[in-house]
Protein backbone atom coordinates (compact mmCIF):
# COMPACT_ATOMS: atom_id res chain seq x y z
CA UNK A 1 0.00 0.00 0.00
CA UNK A 2 1.40 3.66 -0.34
CA UNK A 3 0.10 6.53 1.23
CA UNK A 4 -2.64 8.65 -0.83
CA UNK A 5 -1.21 11.82 -0.58
CA UNK A 6 2.55 11.61 -1.11
CA UNK A 7 2.94 8.35 -2.67
CA UNK A 8 5.33 7.06 0.20
CA UNK A 9 5.37 2.90 0.44
CA UNK A 10 5.49 2.30 4.55
CA UNK A 11 2.85 3.76 6.19
CA UNK A 12 2.79 2.50 9.77
CA UNK A 13 -0.12 0.54 11.46
CA UNK A 14 -1.29 1.81 13.72
CA UNK A 15 -4.93 0.37 15.30
CA UNK A 16 -6.99 -2.66 14.13
CA UNK A 17 -10.65 -2.89 14.28
CA UNK A 18 -10.90 -6.12 13.17
CA UNK A 19 -12.22 -7.27 9.60
CA UNK A 20 -15.52 -5.66 9.28
CA UNK A 21 -18.90 -5.27 6.35
CA UNK A 22 -19.15 -1.96 5.19
CA UNK A 23 -21.29 0.06 7.83
CA UNK A 24 -24.02 1.07 5.37
CA UNK A 25 -24.16 -2.58 3.93
CA UNK A 26 -27.88 -3.14 5.66
CA UNK A 27 -28.80 -6.52 4.80
CA UNK A 28 -32.96 -7.64 3.64
CA UNK A 29 -34.38 -10.55 4.93
CA UNK A 30 -33.42 -12.95 2.21
CA UNK A 31 -29.83 -11.65 2.67
CA UNK A 32 -29.11 -13.07 6.19
CA UNK A 33 -28.17 -16.52 5.51
CA UNK A 34 -26.33 -15.92 3.04
CA UNK A 35 -22.15 -15.31 2.68
CA UNK A 36 -21.30 -11.47 4.28
CA UNK A 37 -18.39 -9.86 3.25
CA UNK A 38 -16.01 -8.75 5.27
CA UNK A 39 -12.36 -5.85 4.97
CA UNK A 40 -9.52 -5.36 7.05
CA UNK A 41 -10.54 -2.27 9.32
CA UNK A 42 -6.94 -0.92 9.51
CA UNK A 43 -5.85 2.31 10.29
CA UNK A 44 -1.62 2.97 9.01
CA UNK A 45 0.23 6.64 9.75
CA UNK A 46 2.46 8.44 7.27
CA UNK A 47 5.78 9.56 8.75
CA UNK A 48 6.20 11.58 5.59
CA UNK A 49 3.10 14.13 5.34
CA UNK A 50 1.47 12.91 8.56
CA UNK A 51 -1.89 11.71 6.59
CA UNK A 52 -3.71 9.04 8.38
CA UNK A 53 -5.39 6.48 5.89
CA UNK A 54 -7.42 2.83 6.35
CA UNK A 55 -5.19 0.27 4.41
CA UNK A 56 -7.75 -1.23 2.21
CA UNK A 57 -10.06 0.48 0.18
CA UNK A 58 -13.76 -1.04 -0.76
CA UNK A 59 -14.29 -1.01 -4.31
CA UNK A 60 -16.65 2.13 -4.25
CA UNK A 61 -19.46 0.54 -6.26
CA UNK A 62 -19.94 -1.98 -3.00
CA UNK A 63 -20.05 0.95 -0.87
CA UNK A 64 -21.95 3.92 -2.68
CA UNK A 65 -24.33 2.62 -5.76
CA UNK A 66 -27.37 1.28 -3.40
CA UNK A 67 -26.77 4.11 -0.47
CA UNK A 68 -29.49 4.30 2.28
CA UNK A 69 -28.14 7.29 3.27
CA UNK A 70 -29.99 10.60 2.55
CA UNK A 71 -28.62 13.47 4.37
CA UNK A 72 -32.09 15.19 4.66
CA UNK A 73 -32.91 13.34 7.48
CA UNK A 74 -30.08 14.69 9.42
CA UNK A 75 -31.31 17.48 11.04
CA UNK A 76 -28.20 19.36 12.76
CA UNK A 77 -26.65 18.63 8.91
CA UNK A 78 -29.44 20.72 7.35
CA UNK A 79 -28.87 23.59 9.34
CA UNK A 80 -24.91 23.40 8.89
CA UNK A 81 -25.59 23.43 4.56
CA UNK A 82 -27.84 26.00 5.71
CA UNK A 83 -25.71 28.19 7.55
CA UNK A 84 -23.05 27.16 5.01
CA UNK A 85 -24.74 28.60 1.98
CA UNK A 86 -25.69 31.82 3.52
CA UNK A 87 -22.11 32.42 4.32
CA UNK A 88 -20.52 31.56 1.34
CA UNK A 89 -22.80 33.95 -0.92
CA UNK A 90 -21.71 37.27 0.47
CA UNK A 91 -18.46 36.21 1.35
CA UNK A 92 -17.28 35.03 -2.03
CA UNK A 93 -19.84 37.75 -3.44
CA UNK A 94 -21.69 35.26 -5.35
CA UNK A 95 -24.50 36.42 -7.59
CA UNK A 96 -27.79 35.50 -9.75
CA UNK A 97 -26.68 33.42 -12.70
CA UNK A 98 -23.29 32.18 -11.07
CA UNK A 99 -22.60 28.59 -11.21
CA UNK A 100 -21.96 26.10 -8.05
CA UNK A 101 -21.10 22.35 -7.59
CA UNK A 102 -21.93 20.34 -4.62
CA UNK A 103 -19.99 17.11 -4.92
CA UNK A 104 -21.13 14.15 -3.07
CA UNK A 105 -24.66 15.73 -3.30
CA UNK A 106 -26.84 13.10 -1.75
CA UNK A 107 -30.33 14.41 -2.32
CA UNK A 108 -29.85 17.98 -2.73
CA UNK A 109 -30.22 18.98 0.45
CA UNK A 110 -26.96 21.23 0.57
CA UNK A 111 -27.50 22.87 -2.85
CA UNK A 112 -31.27 23.83 -2.26
CA UNK A 113 -30.10 26.57 -0.42
CA UNK A 114 -28.91 28.32 -3.23
CA UNK A 115 -32.11 28.09 -5.03
CA UNK A 116 -33.82 31.33 -4.15
CA UNK A 117 -30.78 33.16 -4.60
CA UNK A 118 -30.78 32.45 -8.38
CA UNK A 119 -27.55 30.72 -8.49
CA UNK A 120 -27.12 27.98 -10.53
CA UNK A 121 -26.50 24.31 -9.22
CA UNK A 122 -25.15 20.84 -10.17
CA UNK A 123 -24.96 18.12 -7.74
CA UNK A 124 -22.29 15.23 -8.63
CA UNK A 125 -22.63 11.86 -6.90
CA UNK A 126 -23.18 8.00 -7.74
CA UNK A 127 -25.69 6.99 -5.56
CA UNK A 128 -28.94 5.90 -5.57
CA UNK A 129 -29.87 8.52 -3.54
CA UNK A 130 -29.56 11.45 -6.39
CA UNK A 131 -33.22 10.00 -7.59
CA UNK A 132 -34.40 12.31 -4.81
CA UNK A 133 -32.79 15.58 -5.57
CA UNK A 134 -33.91 15.07 -9.11
CA UNK A 135 -37.38 14.49 -7.86
CA UNK A 136 -37.15 17.90 -6.38
CA UNK A 137 -35.61 19.63 -9.28
CA UNK A 138 -31.86 19.96 -8.65
CA UNK A 139 -30.01 19.06 -11.72
CA UNK A 140 -27.56 16.52 -10.97
CA UNK A 141 -24.84 14.39 -12.37
CA UNK A 142 -24.97 10.53 -11.41
CA UNK A 143 -21.46 9.69 -11.64
CA UNK A 144 -18.58 9.40 -9.54
CA UNK A 145 -16.25 12.70 -9.45
CA UNK A 146 -13.08 12.62 -11.23
CA UNK A 147 -10.99 14.20 -13.86
CA UNK A 148 -13.37 12.48 -16.88
CA UNK A 149 -16.56 13.46 -15.19
CA UNK A 150 -15.28 17.16 -14.37
CA UNK A 151 -14.17 17.56 -17.94
CA UNK A 152 -17.80 16.33 -19.25
CA UNK A 153 -19.33 18.95 -16.99
CA UNK A 154 -16.69 21.69 -17.89
CA UNK A 155 -18.31 20.93 -21.35
CA UNK A 156 -21.53 21.64 -20.65
CA UNK A 157 -21.90 24.09 -17.74
CA UNK A 158 -18.40 26.25 -17.57
CA UNK A 159 -16.50 26.64 -14.79
CA UNK A 160 -17.66 26.77 -11.18
CA UNK A 161 -17.48 29.75 -8.83
CA UNK A 162 -17.77 27.47 -5.35
CA UNK A 163 -17.24 23.69 -5.60
CA UNK A 164 -18.18 22.05 -2.22
CA UNK A 165 -17.51 18.43 -1.07
CA UNK A 166 -18.88 17.97 2.94
CA UNK A 167 -17.76 14.59 4.23
CA UNK A 168 -16.98 13.01 0.63
CA UNK A 169 -13.35 14.37 -0.03
CA UNK A 170 -12.28 11.44 2.66
CA UNK A 171 -14.24 8.99 0.74
CA UNK A 172 -12.58 9.22 -2.90
CA UNK A 173 -9.98 6.25 -3.94
CA UNK A 174 -8.33 7.91 -6.72
CA UNK A 175 -7.52 11.31 -5.21
CA UNK A 176 -5.03 12.80 -7.59
CA UNK A 177 -7.99 12.37 -10.33
CA UNK A 178 -10.26 13.93 -7.91
CA UNK A 179 -7.97 16.80 -7.47
CA UNK A 180 -7.32 17.27 -11.39
CA UNK A 181 -10.99 17.48 -11.64
CA UNK A 182 -11.35 20.25 -9.06
CA UNK A 183 -8.33 22.07 -10.78
CA UNK A 184 -10.14 21.91 -13.93
CA UNK A 185 -13.61 23.03 -13.17
CA UNK A 186 -12.71 25.64 -10.92
CA UNK A 187 -13.19 28.97 -11.77
CA UNK A 188 -9.30 31.68 -11.39
CA UNK A 189 -10.64 33.18 -8.42
CA UNK A 190 -13.10 30.22 -7.44
CA UNK A 191 -13.20 27.98 -4.11
CA UNK A 192 -13.41 24.67 -3.39
CA UNK A 193 -15.06 23.83 -0.01
CA UNK A 194 -14.35 20.90 1.99
CA UNK A 195 -15.79 19.67 5.07
CA UNK A 196 -14.02 16.88 6.77
CA UNK A 197 -13.73 14.84 10.40
CA UNK A 198 -11.23 16.56 11.64
CA UNK A 199 -8.40 13.25 13.21
CA UNK A 200 -7.45 15.66 15.93
CA UNK A 201 -11.08 15.51 17.02
CA UNK A 202 -12.01 12.30 15.99
CA UNK A 203 -8.12 11.15 18.44
CA UNK A 204 -9.16 13.48 21.35
CA UNK A 205 -12.72 12.25 21.81
CA UNK A 206 -12.08 9.04 20.88
CA UNK A 207 -14.16 8.65 18.24
CA UNK A 208 -13.15 5.34 17.17
CA UNK A 209 -16.91 4.69 15.57
CA UNK A 210 -15.91 7.66 12.74
CA UNK A 211 -13.39 4.96 11.26
CA UNK A 212 -15.47 2.91 8.69
CA UNK A 213 -14.54 1.93 4.83
CA UNK A 214 -16.20 4.83 3.32
CA UNK A 215 -13.88 7.10 5.23
CA UNK A 216 -10.54 6.20 3.40
CA UNK A 217 -8.45 8.90 5.25
CA UNK A 218 -8.72 11.10 8.17
CA UNK A 219 -7.62 14.48 7.61
CA UNK A 220 -5.17 16.91 9.91
CA UNK A 221 -4.57 20.09 8.34
CA UNK A 222 -0.59 18.74 7.99
CA UNK A 223 -1.68 16.07 5.72
CA UNK A 224 -3.78 18.70 3.83
CA UNK A 225 -1.29 21.05 3.32
CA UNK A 226 0.74 18.26 1.59
CA UNK A 227 -1.86 17.14 -1.09
CA UNK A 228 -3.03 21.16 -2.21
CA UNK A 229 0.64 22.12 -2.50
CA UNK A 230 0.85 19.10 -4.99
CA UNK A 231 -1.88 20.50 -7.34
CA UNK A 232 -0.50 24.18 -7.02
CA UNK A 233 -3.22 25.44 -4.51
CA UNK A 234 -3.37 26.09 -0.44
CA UNK A 235 -6.00 26.59 2.08
CA UNK A 236 -6.76 30.27 2.61
CA UNK A 237 -9.22 29.42 5.45
CA UNK A 238 -9.77 26.83 7.89
CA UNK A 239 -13.01 26.51 10.53
CA UNK A 240 -13.58 23.99 13.24
CA UNK A 241 -17.45 23.31 13.21
CA UNK A 242 -19.21 20.70 15.20
CA UNK A 243 -20.34 18.55 12.26
CA UNK A 244 -19.97 14.51 12.86
CA UNK A 245 -18.30 14.98 16.20
CA UNK A 246 -16.09 17.39 15.46
CA UNK A 247 -15.03 18.48 11.61
CA UNK A 248 -12.93 21.12 9.61
CA UNK A 249 -14.29 23.21 6.58
CA UNK A 250 -11.37 23.99 4.65
CA UNK A 251 -11.82 26.76 1.71
CA UNK A 252 -8.79 26.25 -0.61
CA UNK A 253 -8.01 27.83 -3.66
CA UNK A 254 -5.03 28.18 -6.74
CA UNK A 255 -2.30 29.72 -5.21
CA UNK A 256 -2.21 33.71 -4.59
CA UNK A 257 -5.76 34.29 -4.95
CA UNK A 258 -6.95 34.89 -1.75
CA UNK A 259 -4.95 36.30 1.40
CA UNK A 260 -4.40 33.46 3.76
CA UNK A 261 -5.93 33.69 6.78
CA UNK A 262 -4.43 32.93 10.35
CA UNK A 263 -5.94 29.91 11.00
CA UNK A 264 -3.86 27.75 8.78
CA UNK A 265 -0.73 28.35 10.17
CA UNK A 266 -2.79 28.16 13.99
CA UNK A 267 -3.81 24.89 13.33
CA UNK A 268 -0.43 23.28 11.46
CA UNK A 269 1.50 24.44 14.95
CA UNK A 270 -1.27 23.39 16.82
CA UNK A 271 -1.08 19.85 15.76
CA UNK A 272 2.85 20.29 15.39
CA UNK A 273 3.13 20.95 19.63
CA UNK A 274 0.23 17.92 20.32
CA UNK A 275 2.33 15.20 18.37
CA UNK A 276 -0.38 15.23 15.57
CA UNK A 277 2.73 14.45 13.25
CA UNK A 278 4.32 11.45 14.97
CA UNK A 279 3.05 7.89 15.54
CA UNK A 280 3.05 7.98 19.23
CA UNK A 281 -0.67 10.14 19.42
CA UNK A 282 -2.09 7.17 16.96
CA UNK A 283 -0.92 4.17 19.70
CA UNK A 284 -1.78 5.84 22.21
CA UNK A 285 -5.49 6.23 20.73
CA UNK A 286 -5.52 2.02 19.92
CA UNK A 287 -4.82 1.81 23.62
CA UNK A 288 -7.53 4.02 24.60
CA UNK A 289 -10.08 3.20 22.33
CA UNK A 290 -9.43 -0.47 23.44
CA UNK A 291 -9.72 0.76 27.02
CA UNK A 292 -13.44 2.35 26.11
CA UNK A 293 -14.21 -0.87 24.92
CA UNK A 294 -13.69 -2.60 28.06
CA UNK A 295 -15.51 0.25 30.04
CA UNK A 296 -18.35 0.29 27.08
CA UNK A 297 -19.49 -3.58 27.33
CA UNK A 298 -18.69 -4.10 31.45
CA UNK A 299 -21.39 -1.23 31.57
CA UNK A 300 -23.95 -3.60 28.92
CA UNK A 301 -23.18 -6.93 31.11
CA UNK A 302 -24.11 -5.33 34.05
CA UNK A 303 -27.41 -4.37 32.74
CA UNK A 304 -28.32 -7.44 30.77
CA UNK A 305 -27.29 -9.05 34.19
CA UNK A 306 -30.11 -7.27 36.10
CA UNK A 307 -32.37 -8.10 33.08
CA UNK A 308 -32.47 -5.33 31.28
CA UNK A 309 -33.59 -5.19 27.58
CA UNK A 310 -31.83 -3.11 25.70
CA UNK A 311 -32.00 -1.59 21.93
CA UNK A 312 -30.27 1.25 19.77
CA UNK A 313 -31.18 4.96 18.88
CA UNK A 314 -30.63 5.27 15.26
CA UNK A 315 -28.61 3.22 12.75
CA UNK A 316 -25.65 5.30 12.02
CA UNK A 317 -23.09 4.00 9.94
CA UNK A 318 -20.54 4.81 12.72
CA UNK A 319 -22.97 2.51 14.98
CA UNK A 320 -22.12 -0.28 13.22
CA UNK A 321 -18.29 -0.10 13.98
CA UNK A 322 -18.72 0.10 17.36
CA UNK A 323 -21.41 -2.47 17.37
CA UNK A 324 -18.90 -4.94 15.75
CA UNK A 325 -15.85 -3.87 17.12
CA UNK A 326 -17.82 -4.43 20.68
CA UNK A 327 -19.04 -7.44 19.58
CA UNK A 328 -22.85 -6.20 20.56
CA UNK A 329 -25.02 -8.66 18.32
CA UNK A 330 -28.85 -9.71 17.95
CA UNK A 331 -28.55 -11.20 21.20
CA UNK A 332 -27.44 -8.27 23.29
CA UNK A 333 -28.96 -5.60 21.34
CA UNK A 334 -32.77 -6.55 20.83
CA UNK A 335 -33.11 -3.72 17.53
CA UNK A 336 -32.36 -0.69 16.45
CA UNK A 337 -35.06 2.07 16.46
CA UNK A 338 -34.71 4.15 13.48
CA UNK A 339 -36.75 6.58 11.10
CA UNK A 340 -35.56 6.45 7.80
CA UNK A 341 -37.73 4.23 5.86
CA UNK A 342 -34.27 3.08 3.70
CA UNK A 343 -32.98 1.39 6.92
CA UNK A 344 -36.13 -0.06 8.43
CA UNK A 345 -36.73 -3.71 7.90
CA UNK A 346 -33.02 -4.66 6.88
CA UNK A 347 -30.54 -5.39 9.38
CA UNK A 348 -27.40 -4.29 10.78
CA UNK A 349 -24.45 -5.30 8.85
CA UNK A 350 -22.22 -7.74 10.91
CA UNK A 351 -24.11 -8.06 14.15
CA UNK A 352 -27.63 -8.71 12.23
CA UNK A 353 -29.62 -6.51 14.64
CA UNK A 354 -33.52 -5.51 12.87
CA UNK A 355 -33.66 -2.16 12.27
CA UNK A 356 -37.08 -1.24 13.02
CA UNK A 357 -39.74 1.65 13.84
CA UNK A 358 -38.68 3.86 16.03
CA UNK A 359 -42.17 3.83 17.20
CA UNK A 360 -41.83 0.63 18.58
CA UNK A 361 -39.49 2.34 21.29
CA UNK A 362 -42.27 3.77 22.82
CA UNK A 363 -44.69 1.34 22.46
CA UNK A 364 -42.67 -1.23 24.53
CA UNK A 365 -40.77 0.91 26.92
CA UNK A 366 -37.39 -1.35 26.74
CA UNK A 367 -35.41 -0.58 30.41
CA UNK A 368 -31.90 0.91 27.84
CA UNK A 369 -31.34 2.61 24.50
CA UNK A 370 -27.77 2.93 23.86
CA UNK A 371 -27.68 6.58 21.37
CA UNK A 372 -25.17 5.13 18.50
CA UNK A 373 -25.11 8.64 17.62
CA UNK A 374 -23.63 9.42 20.84
CA UNK A 375 -22.33 12.73 19.47
CA UNK A 376 -26.10 14.20 19.60
CA UNK A 377 -26.99 12.91 23.08
CA UNK A 378 -28.38 15.94 24.80
CA UNK A 379 -30.36 16.39 22.05
CA UNK A 380 -31.75 12.85 21.36
CA UNK A 381 -32.43 12.33 24.88
CA UNK A 382 -34.28 16.02 25.17
CA UNK A 383 -36.40 14.50 21.82
CA UNK A 384 -36.78 10.58 22.98
CA UNK A 385 -38.02 12.35 26.59
CA UNK A 386 -40.86 14.10 24.68
CA UNK A 387 -41.74 12.05 22.41
CA UNK A 388 -42.17 9.42 26.21
CA UNK A 389 -39.71 7.05 26.03
CA UNK A 390 -38.88 6.56 30.03
CA UNK A 391 -35.93 4.09 30.25
CA UNK A 392 -32.04 4.86 30.75
CA UNK A 393 -29.59 6.14 28.13
CA UNK A 394 -26.13 4.73 27.64
CA UNK A 395 -23.81 7.08 25.93
CA UNK A 396 -21.04 4.60 24.63
CA UNK A 397 -17.75 7.35 23.31
CA UNK A 398 -16.02 9.22 24.67
CA UNK A 399 -16.27 7.74 27.93
CA UNK A 400 -18.97 5.00 28.32
CA UNK A 401 -21.82 6.15 31.49
CA UNK A 402 -25.34 6.14 31.82
CA UNK A 403 -27.26 9.68 31.28
CA UNK A 404 -28.65 11.04 34.53
CA UNK A 405 -32.17 12.21 34.53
Amino acid sequence: MQCYICGSAAPIRVMSLGDQPPSDAFLRPEDLNKPEAKYPLDLFFCETCSLVQLGFAVDPDVLFRDYVYNTGTNNSLRANFKALVEGIIPRFGLAKGDFVIDVGSNDGTLLENYIPHGINVLGIDPSSSTSLAKERGIPTFVDYFNEETAKKVLAEYGKAKVITGTNVFAHVVELDSFMRGIVELLDEKGVFISENGYVVDMVEGLQYDSIYHEHLRYYSVTALAALFERFDMEMIDIERIPSHGGSIRVYAAKKHSFPVSESVAALLSMEKEKGYTHKEAYLKFAKDVADTRTKLCEIISSLKRDGARIVGIGAPAKGNTLLNYCGLDAKIIDYLAEKSELKIGRYSPGMHIPVVDEARLFEEQPEAAILLSWNLAEELKKKLREKGYRGTFIVPNPVPRLLPD
